[in-house]
């Protein structure tokens, strides 16, 4: 009789890749049965190749920064994690859960939260605008561990009779300048101060100016040593804050209505060869500026492409990132990702319904882009008058194009209209107690009086709204108090995620409940790749949420 051999009788490397062909539960189960299977396990080869096949092809979102330099040990922890939230997206029955809960602020409430990228999700960084405004950064710990210390603030900055008007946090975790704040001091001189955060790791840490810019405008974009600031109307400025040197991106001023000449600027996106800057009122696509010296006649640029969606309430701009490609194999690739606009629109009609779309738009590569032609620049004085100037092609096809399906929304009082897209597709926003649950404030005055019961009526939803599914809640909330406060929903939209799942639609999906009476969310922040949220609310607390 022929004798059977068991996984004992092969050698290393062949069970190394029986290892990489096996689902994780089948992973963790054979790691139990000898100390050589529990040895081979966990090798690094074997948590990659379970990254590429179960996590990264199925469009899960990833922390490529995280993994880079991780040690097998971390790999397999961000590889499980990565799995578990892969579920959670699946899934429409999971919640999350509170991690971490602490004060803030007292006597005010949270204007800004942001997360410091690149430190896993251990910094929090958080403004609050009292008599005079003050930024915090806070260690709220390793959150895939046991929790055995409460947050503890490492800094604050707090200069003397200064407000705040902008805020925004550097997408790349390598950049000295950590944020970029708008200050206006008592004497009325405003300016841009970034800082850089020093001395995290040794108890000693601490806010430290190092680039001041002059300027009235607001900041809205920090990457690396670029920043871009914009005035409310059609303004840009961008500039490398170490080299010191400019570029002023000129909207196209197009007419709009005389009641609203405001037209504030909301996101700006260092996107493939060019810049797209969303405002209230209208989306531009700018070529990517040659930036020079401040005393030099620096380069004014016009828009390559226009377009308005009327008044946009919220919107959130980000690349469809291939989770096959790292985010720095995506930029060096030569070729642009699409990107993807999530926005919910206002109307200026007091008596338009009170259900809205959250509707997605989608700006793909131009595949006649070529960098042959360089923009023009109406500043220059130097052009000889017998040169012809081409007409830029963009490197994105404009207008942005509708995405197939798009998700209801409830109208209603927000403090915190941000929404917030990831780039594989999966979005989170605030969505207030509807409107017809507020006694009369609800009702419409041109219909019929049987409306009135309906609208008092907490268990009452609009065939238009989003339907309803279970609520999380920390303890002690109550049943009809989830039906009508403030809410964390989320949705999965078109993107990486979607692609690989088709069966997956953007249908909204409740996942916390505001605890607390006469309080609101003031300010969300969501880190797609690790499934974390952090939430401030009007009474100076802030709420750390793990998807998984």
């Amino acid at each position: 009789m022929q004798q059977l051999l068991g996984l004992d009788c092969l050698d290393d490397d062949t069970l190394l890749h029986i290892f990489t062909l096996l689902p994780v539960t089948s992973v963790i189960c054979l790691r139990q049965t000898c100390r050589r299977l529990e040895m081979l396990s966990r090798q690094r080869i074997v948590w990659q190749s379970i990254c590429l096949h179960q996590v990264l092809r199925e469009g899960y979102p990833f922390p490529h920064h995280d993994a880079a330099d991780a040690d097998a040990w971390t790999l397999e922890k961000l590889v499980l994690r990565a799995l578990r939230l892969g579920r959670f997206w699946l899934s429409d029955t999971r919640q999350p859960r509170c991690s971490v809960e602490f004060q803030a602020s007292s006597g005010t409430g949270v204007s800004h939260v942001r997360f410091l990228p690149g430190h896993g999700g251990r910094y929090i960084v958080t403004v609050y605008k009292g008599i005079w405004s003050m930024v915090s950064c806070w260690d709220v710990g390793d959150l895939t561990r046991p929790r055995v210390a409460e947050p503890r603030k490492l800094a604050d900055w707090c200069p003397k009779s200064a407000i705040f008007s902008g805020f925004v946090v550097n997408s790349d975790h390598n950049s000295e300048g950590a944020l970029a704040i708008a200050v206006q001091t008592g004497g009325g001189q405003r300016s841009i101060e970034i800082l850089s955060v020093t001395g995290r790791g040794g108890g000693n840490a601490s806010f430290k100016s190092v680039c001041n810019i002059a300027t009235s405008f607001r900041p809205i974009a920090l990457q690396g040593d670029l920043i871009a600031f914009s005035d409310d109307a059609y303004e840009t400025v961008v500039m490398n804050w170490r080299e010191n040197t400019f570029a002023l991106l000129k909207g196209s001023q197009q007419p709009m209505d005389e009641r609203f000449q405001y037209n504030r600027c909301l996101q700006i996106v260092f996107a493939y060869r060019s810049i797209l800057v969303v405002r209230a009122r209208s989306v531009e696509l700018f070529p990517y500026p040659d930036l020079r010296q401040a005393e030099d006649s620096y380069a004014t640029y016009e828009p390559l492409g226009y377009h308005t969606f009327g008044w946009i309430d919220g919107v959130s701009v980000n690349t469809q990132r291939d989770p096959l490609l790292g985010a720095d194999d995506a930029s060096a690739s030569g070729t642009g990702a699409p990107l993807s606009i999530l926005l919910r629109t206002e109307s200026d009609d007091p008596w338009a319904s009170d259900v809205h779309k959250l509707e997605q738009f989608l700006l793909v590569p131009n595949p006649a882009f070529t960098d042959d032609v360089p923009p023009r620049d109406p500043a220059a004085e130097d052009v000889p008058l017998s040169t012809e100037f081409v007409t830029p092609i963009p490197p994105y096809v404009f207008p942005p194009v509708r995405a197939e399906h798009t998700s209801p929304a409830v109208r209603g009082f927000l403090r915190c209209t941000e929404i917030i897209l990831g780039p594989c597709g999966t979005a989170l926003w605030i969505q207030p107690r509807a409107a017809r649950t507020a006694h009369l404030t609800g009702l419409d005055v041109h219909s019929s009086v049987a409306q009135v019961s309906d609208a008092l009526n907490p268990d009452h939803l609009h065939p238009d709204d989003a339907p309803p599914t279970p609520l999380a809640a920390p303890d002690g909330v109550r049943a009809d108090r989830a039906k009508t406060a403030e809410s964390l929903c989320a949705a999965v939209f078109a993107g990486p995620l979607q692609r690989r799942h088709p069966e997956l639609l953007p249908h909204a999906r409740r996942l916390w409940v505001q605890p607390r009476d006469n309080c609101n969310w003031t300010a969300v922040d969501y880190d797609e790749d690790r499934g974390r949220v952090a939430l401030g609310s009007s009474d100076g607390t802030v709420a750390v949420l793990d998807l998984v």
